[in-house]
């Protein structure tokens, strides 16, 4: 308390004072200011370099004009063909022509661009030049299909005087937008520069306060070191004291992490010696007390895990609430956490884990309770549909095949009726066993009520899938059974669909299968219908 209350110590508190000072605010905002100001007064001088130096791209005007002197061009080669007369006259010019305006009033989508800025905000122009193409479409359609091409001629050159007079309009309204539009370019790039100017002079301020600052920092540090021995001094008697009390809690947090139930370790990253390892550990380890090297990712049992596991670890430097099995010797879950440490100036890994053995067995068991049908062992309703939309969504999006095959055992109401249901019970279950072992692995199983059962088929067409349930159908018909010492031959029937345009939905799917295990059962039973 005493050297709290020194001369060095007020002196300290003081100069932690003044860097607090509302000054070193204004600091960091000029600074984050200059720098902002600095790089949007770059970019801004860059935009408007790049404009400058890009050509003129008003080209509305141009391309009117050239449609002008084309419709000339075309009047005058029409005059040509009427003052021939005879039928000899040559219409290809004509029709090169006609060609020509068509390039110009429809470009052709591999043609060069030309801006049409202007045009597109007349729509009175728009309209003119519309019916202009559409003209000369119906003229040059009519020339190469009319077996009396002359009558062109006498429609361009009649046309010819008003198109002329709307063109003029046109030209004169593409004139007036370009001019407005080269005077308001001209006045943003005034506007923008006057904005660059203003972020320039906010930027000298700035640098301004920045050197008034640096200054006053400067006068503070020299204050600060004259006083820098007395609380060195200080500084070693209060660790020498912190030292003799990091030693005692160091002793108490070893006796408590041996005690705790949990699993604690310190390594080195690199080279793996061991700094700490609890008796929790070591004992689930099934080492002795001697361990002196020891790499966290070895204690993981599989070895894909282990490599996600180093992955992340090496990326983020962390890892928090990973839940794998480790020990190889000994197998358990743990739930681990492991966080990358500075320890004497080497990296280590800190890890922390709990033991979740029971709590997975217990997951385990209430999952594949939930998800299983408890007779049969195949999926229930709930767990078919929901593997079976995964599997439909990822046919969907790569295309591929996808059937639905609706299985239903013939007469199954006359076993338990006459035999009960017990060997009924057992005949599901002999069923179940068929269908698992005919079917692949990936074919999803399910058991959606009674004698009915469901499979998914997933990237199978309509023929494979008619030879499978052939297969399974023919499988269980020449395959006698004895239950409870009673013989049955059992049959099934079988309805099938396929995805398509029609049904292309799960529901929609065995809705079909199930119609079709319908029309198998009309049709006399022990069949396939797809």
């Amino acid at each position: 308390m005493k050297l709290l209350s020194s001369k060095p110590g007020a002196l300290l508190q003081r100069a932690i004072s003044a860097r607090k000072n509302w000054l070193a605010e204004v600091l960091l905002v000029f600074t984050l200011f200059m720098v902002c100001t600095a790089l949007l007064a770059l970019r801004v001088s860059q935009g408007e370099m790049k404009l400058l130096a890009t050509p003129n791209q008003h080209n509305d005007l141009w391309l009117i004009v050239n449609i002008s002197r084309e419709l000339q061009k075309l009047e005058y080669v029409a005059q040509h063909c009427l003052a021939e007369g005879d039928g000899t006259a040559d219409y290809a010019e004509l029709s090169i022509r006609l060609e020509v305006l068509q390039s110009l009033l429809s470009p052709d989508q591999n043609a060069p661009k030309v801006p049409t800025e202007i045009l597109a905000a007349l729509p009175e122009a728009q309209r003119i030049l519309a019916h202009f193409n559409h003209l000369v479409d119906a003229w040059s359609q009519q020339l190469n299909t009319t077996a009396h091409p002359d009558n062109v001629p006498r429609q361009i050159i009649a046309q010819a005087e008003s198109l002329s007079g709307q063109l003029s309009q046109v030209i004169l309204a593409v004139h007036l937008g370009t001019t407005q539009a080269l005077d308001q370019e001209r006045i943003d790039l005034y506007r923008r520069f006057s904005l660059i100017n203003g972020l320039l002079l906010a930027l000298l301020g700035g640098i301004s306060v920045l050197v008034i600052k640096l200054i006053r920092d400067k006068r503070l540090l020299k204050r600060l070191s004259d006083n820098l021995g007395t609380l060195n001094a200080q500084l070693e008697q209060r660790v020498e004291r912190r030292t003799r009390q990091l030693s005692e809690t160091k002793s108490l947090l070893i006796f408590i992490l041996n005690a705790s139930p949990s699993e604690v370790t310190l390594v080195n990253a690199e080279t793996g010696q061991v700094y700490f390892i609890n008796h929790r550990l070591r004992e689930r380890l099934g080492q002795g007390p001697d361990i002196d090297t020891l790499f966290i990712p070895e204690l993981l049992v599989d070895e894909k895990e282990r490599a996600r596991f180093k992955d992340e670890l090496d990326q983020y430097g962390r890892i928090d609430n990973w839940e794998v099995q480790i020990a190889p010797d000994n197998p358990h879950w743990s739930l681990l956490s492991v966080k990358l440490v500075e320890i004497e100036g080497q990296l280590s890994h800190l890890l922390w884990g709990y033991d979740v053995s029971k709590h997975k067995e217990l997951l385990t068991a209430l999952e594949l309770q939930a998800s299983t049908d408890p007779m049969t062992g195949l999926y229930n309703r709930r767990a078919f549909y929901e593997r079976s939309g995964l599997a439909l969504e990822g046919c969907k999006r790569y295309k591929d095949p996808y059937s639905v095959l609706m299985v239903d055992i013939d007469h199954f109401k006359r076993v338990n009726d006459d035999h009960g249901h017990a060997v009924g019970d057992e005949a599901l279950c002999w069923i179940s066993h068929i269908l698992r072992s005919t079917l692949r692995d990936i074919d999803i199983i399910g058991r959606l009520g009674g004698e009915e059962f469901a499979v998914v088929l997933p990237h199978t067409d309509l023929l494979q899938a008619m030879d499978t349930a052939e297969r399974l159908r023919n499988t269980i018909a020449q395959s006698a059974r004895t239950f409870n010492g009673i013989s049955l031959n059992l049959t099934i029937s079988v309805g099938l669909a396929c995805l398509s345009h029609e049904a292309n939905s799960l529901e929609n799917l065995l809705d079909t299968a199930d119609k079709a295990l319908y029309q198998a059962k009309r049709t006399g039973r022990n069949r396939v219908h797809a």
